[in-house]
């Protein structure tokens, strides 16, 4: 296996890859691809850089948006009607601001460089939000919110798998509805990387009824943990370990009030 962790977008994003067939060399370069293109979307979609397009954007100095930001713009207002307007955009201070849907989104353009260039296992994880190619299954551990040195889960992932919450980065999460977050830590399992990303968000945010929502969802399923520690999950959703609460890095469990 060949790893690799480049600092981007404000965090760290890693890789996983067996070159299979081809040299390390050759999945050395395709990494080198990948990195390329995190990049080049931080530079476009960051924030915090003063003359990237999507502060350009906000700032009213873009007329026609690029071919990246008409797809971003698309993406952001499918994910507000998907989530039900638990994950809005155009809700949160400053202005418009679709971060949250863009470092998965990202990770997946990434993984799909791998895949052309012929890697067939591969894993992406860009800050926790983790992407792996078709045909690949991977144990991914979910950080318990009140102990960063304990899990509260290890999770089979085949597709994708995102986490949200207010333990990492603190209190940076909106509730788009009023009234206050949710969840400490909220996750979801399976679909694209783009869309587990919006819904991790959502979910934090919203809980129960967004919970509701990924039980319609076929392939995805989700848990949340609220403040008091209990956890609340779709009724598909499965971990290849979970902790328990006999321990440090437990959570109480609960059937989700739907």
């Amino acid at each position: 296996m060949i790893t690799r962790a480049e600092p981007v977008m404000g965090t760290v994003v890693s890789f996983l890859v067996d070159p299979g067939t081809l040299s390390d060399a050759a999945a050395d370069r395709l990494i080198d691809d990948a990195c390329a293109e995190l990049h080049d979307v931080d530079e476009r979609f960051s924030t915090w850089k003063p003359e990237s397009e999507l502060s350009r954007w906000r700032r009213g100095d873009v007329a026609v948006p690029s071919s990246l930001m008409s797809e971003v713009l698309g993406l952001s207002h499918a994910a507000q009607r998907m989530t039900k307007g638990f994950f809005d955009p155009w809700s949160l201070p400053g202005g418009f601001d679709p971060t949250g849907l863009v470092k998965g989104w990202a990770a997946e353009r990434a993984l799909a460089i791998l895949a052309r260039g012929g890697l067939s296992t591969a894993l992406v994880n860009a800050g926790g939000d983790v992407c792996v190619l078709p045909g690949s299954a991977f144990d991914v551990g979910v950080q318990h919110p009140d102990d960063p040195d304990a899990l509260c889960g290890v999770v089979r992932v085949t597709s994708a798998i995102a986490t949200s919450g207010v333990y990492a980065r603190g209190d940076h999460l909106v509730n788009p509805l009023g009234g206050d977050i949710a969840a400490v830590s909220a996750t979801v399992v399976g679909g694209r990387l783009t869309d587990a990303d919006v819904f991790a968000t959502a979910l934090a945010v919203g809980g129960a009824p967004v919970l509701y929502l990924l039980e319609q969802r076929r392939g995805v399923e989700g848990f949340f943990i609220t403040p008091d520690g209990t956890l609340y999950q779709t009724s598909g959703m499965t971990f290849a370990h979970a902790a328990t609460n006999e321990g440090e890095s437990g959570a109480r469990r609960s059937s989700p009030t739907l």
